[in-house]
């Protein structure tokens, strides 16, 4: 996304992916995919459990299904006999999930299931601290009813640890989905691109990187002036030099990658909408202060989650994680 410079999340000392802990050993490891798994029903995860064994048989990662049991406003939760109807229907809820996706990966892949003693929200950021990915399909709330009810997938994917895929029911697998698209711009975008790179790189597939740019008009007191074509133009080679320059290192540590670079003007969302619309994936960066707020996500991002034609991931910001071994 693009958004201003803003002093930059900080990680736990040591928290890095070479260091990520599987949930069940005392072991450290990137190749663990955490699904969320709501009680409304199979049809609400569905989607998010197609996308992990897909991803699984992509990169031989386990599968872990978590399932929050207890309700983010039961009052009387903390009672023993409260606490045990949440967890025993949560086991309910996380065996048939089990069960669903069993029919979907190789039975040598490795799938975990457990219903914990947390909300939704805090066991996924728990498990976001040790996985590679997490995934969250999009409940299919009206607009209002997600304003009032802060969704769980926009409350995660503003403060997980590590890259957040959400998807919606609507989204599966095309056959002529075929590549990548990472959004960047000038205080944004180098974690999107690195993660972009090795999702890239897994799946097989081309990797375009997109800078979606646009000139202000000035204000009269007569309407507006629209820039003329000479500001127009220098704009334009400032925007491609900009997207040269981001993408000029990935290029050269990755020549087998297939690797494309495109400016757009014009409004940041509709571009990137625009860019993604044969995508298998689009990446972005989450918005610096997301964290800060108690829905999570900014418009943009929220306006991604609703209309984008393929999955979206949000990454953490580049400095979260200081010397991650992304490949690049």
């Amino acid at each position: 996304m693009i958004n201003d410079p803003q002093p930059s999340e900080s990680a736990a000392p040591g928290d890095t992916d070479a260091e990520r802990l599987q949930p069940d050993t005392g072991k450290r490891s990137a190749d663990r995919i955490v699904v969320g798994i709501g009680d409304s029903g199979a049809d609400h995860y569905r989607t998010a459990l197609g996308l992990a064994a897909r991803m699984s048989r992509q990169r031989a990662a386990t599968i872990t299904l978590i399932h929050g049991s207890l309700p983010r406003l039961a009052v009387a939760a903390s009672r023993t006999d409260a606490l045990q109807r949440h967890l025993a229907r949560g086991r309910e809820v996380v065996e048939e999930a089990r069960l669903t996706i069993s029919r979907m990966v190789d039975p040598s892949i490795g799938v975990h299931a457990e219903a914990v003693p947390k909300t939704g929200v805090d066991a996924l950021l728990q498990q976001s601290r040790t996985a590679a990915a997490l995934i969250l399909q999009r409940r299919n709330l009206s607009t209002l009813s997600r304003a009032f009810n802060s969704a769980t997938s926009h409350t995660v994917a503003a403060q997980a640890g590590c890259p957040v895929i959400v998807v919606r029911h609507d989204q599966r697998a095309r056959d002529s989905s075929r590549g990548i698209v990472v959004g960047i711009g000038p205080h944004s975008g180098v974690r999107a691109l690195q993660v972009g790179v090795l999702e890239a790189a897994v799946r097989k597939c081309p990797l375009t990187a997109v800078y979606v740019w646009d000139l202000p008009f000035s204000p009269t007191y007569g309407g507006r002036v629209d820039p003329d074509e000479e500001e127009l133009a220098d704009a334009t080679r400032w925007a491609d030099s900009f997207l040269a320059s981001a993408v000029a290192d990935v290029a050269k540590l990755h020549p087998e990658l297939e690797l494309h670079a495109r400016t757009v003007r014009g409004v940041t969302e509709e571009g990137l909408l625009q860019e993604c619309e044969h995508a298998e994936l689009l990446i972005v960066e989450r918005h610096r202060d997301a964290h800060l707020a108690s829905i999570g996500l900014g418009a943009l991002t929220r306006h991604l989650f609703d209309h984008a034609p393929c999955p979206v991931m949000i990454t953490p910001l580049a400095a979260q994680r200081d010397g991650m071994p992304l490949g690049i």
